[in-house]
């Protein structure tokens, strides 16, 4: 594992990007509380919301919790094409200073610093050359927070610190100071859940995490713990990854889920589940097949080819639908889930439906609420009464949708 040193990474968040971009674009919404949401009535959801609606409280929340909050705020519906072309836009001004740039999400990137640029100064420099560029090329009303430091996971911990339009370099001999500073959930990647479970090993703060031994994160969470520790410490753990050919999920249902429509809610979770982790591989599918066995003997297996989607509904759409097409009258006693045709996500195609855009951000908006919160704490009406049925299998994941 080669060694990490100081200022190798660069990564640059853009900061409420959604509702600024909205404020960019409609001048008369800027220094006004507003919240961006797939749908505008009470019952919709805040999948985003403006500094100045920050202020007020408003998170991840329903509509109608926002306006209790807020009563001035401005409820803009999703645009997903006009996000989509400025991310486009500040991808370009960013390759043009830096070449070495990965895409992290649609408001984040990674930039890999080499030669000269590993100095501070030199960071600092193109650092400040990254925002005016933005803001003079992109977006006058467009801020962003850029963190540095030796890997992409600490550049962002980096750039978490100063928000909106913050510059944070960590240096690895400040990493025992930093910790102590830090609680668990400030770490990306640590949700309340996970961080109850750290919990439970007598690890209560950041500093606890880094400070605890290989042997015990690797005793009680196997290899992924070992990343963990070196991930804490400033090595570039992240991002290796071999190649998948299908992604699966299978379960030998218990008796209360034996019967046709337990079981295809089971599946439906199982979909979803698939879905998850095809989208923490940056991947996407086209091709979804569904099999059944039953009780005293029979199976049933089916195949469906369809477009290159990673969004939780349509995957679930397609199992469902093979599950509806089987006319065996018996017990299901086992259902599995397969995802094939996978695709790497950075180049897959854009939809020129809003059905299909808007499918996506529900996904989206479903998988920053779990992120957070915990797996299953909110999901599709299709899965209701599993809680018991088809657990997780992994304990980690990657940072940023990790889960143990």
């Amino acid at each position: 594992m080669q060694k990490p040193t100081d200022y190798g990474n660069l990564f640059l968040d853009m900061n409420a990007f959604f509702a600024s971009v909205e404020q960019q674009v409609r001048p008369e919404l800027r220094g006004k509380p507003i919240c961006i949401a797939p749908y505008v009535g009470n019952t919709g959801c805040c999948i985003a919301r403006s500094y100045e609606a920050k202020d007020y409280g408003v998170t991840i929340m329903r509509v109608g919790d926002a306006k209790k909050l807020c009563p001035q705020i401005k409820i803009i519906e999703a645009r997903p094409e006009i996000y989509v072309f400025y991310h486009r836009q500040i991808l370009e001004v960013l390759e043009c200073l830096n070449p070495c740039v990965e895409v992290k999400s649609i408001d984040e990137f990674n930039l890999k610093l080499t030669g000269l640029d590993r100095k501070k100064e030199n960071a600092f420099k193109l650092a400040g050359k990254l925002k005016n560029a933005i803001r003079e090329q992109v977006g006058d009303y467009l801020k962003c927070s850029i963190g540095i430091s030796s890997s992409p996971w600490l550049s962002k911990v980096a750039g978490e610190i100063k928000k909106p339009d913050g510059l944070t370099a960590i240096s690895l001999n400040q990493l025992p100071e930093l910790y102590k500073k830090l609680k668990l959930t400030d770490l990306p990647g640590i949700n309340l859940k996970m961080e109850a479970q750290l919990n439970r090993r007598k690890i209560k703060t950041a500093s606890d995490f880094f400070n605890a031994s290989l042997s015990n994160l690797s005793l009680w969470f196997g290899h992924p713990g070992r990343l963990w520790y070196f991930r804490l410490r400033g090595f570039g753990v992240d991002g290796f990854h071999s190649p998948a050919k299908s992604i699966g999920h299978s379960h030998v249902l218990a008796p209360e889920y034996r019967n046709k429509a337990a079981a295809r809610r089971v599946l439906a979770k199982m979909a979803e589940k698939c879905a998850k982790r095809l989208r923490k591989k940056d991947l996407w599918t086209d091709s979804v097949r569904i099999s059944i066995s039953f009780l005293g003997g029979g199976y049933f297996s089916n195949y469906l080819k369809i477009g290159l989607v990673s969004d939780s509904s349509s995957i679930s759409t397609a199992a469902l639908s093979q599950y509806d097409q089987c006319q065996i009258n018996k017990s299901p006693l086992k259902v599995s889930v397969t995802l094939f045709g996978l695709k790497q996500m950075q180049n897959a195609p854009i939809s020129l439906f809003a059905e299909d855009e808007k499918s996506k951000r529900i996904t989206q908006t479903l998988d920053q609420i779990n992120d957070r919160w915990g797996d299953d704490t909110i999901y599709y009406a299709t899965q209701f009464g599993t809680d018991e049925a088809a657990p997780n299998r992994i304990p980690f994941g990657n940072p940023g949708r990790l889960s143990f």
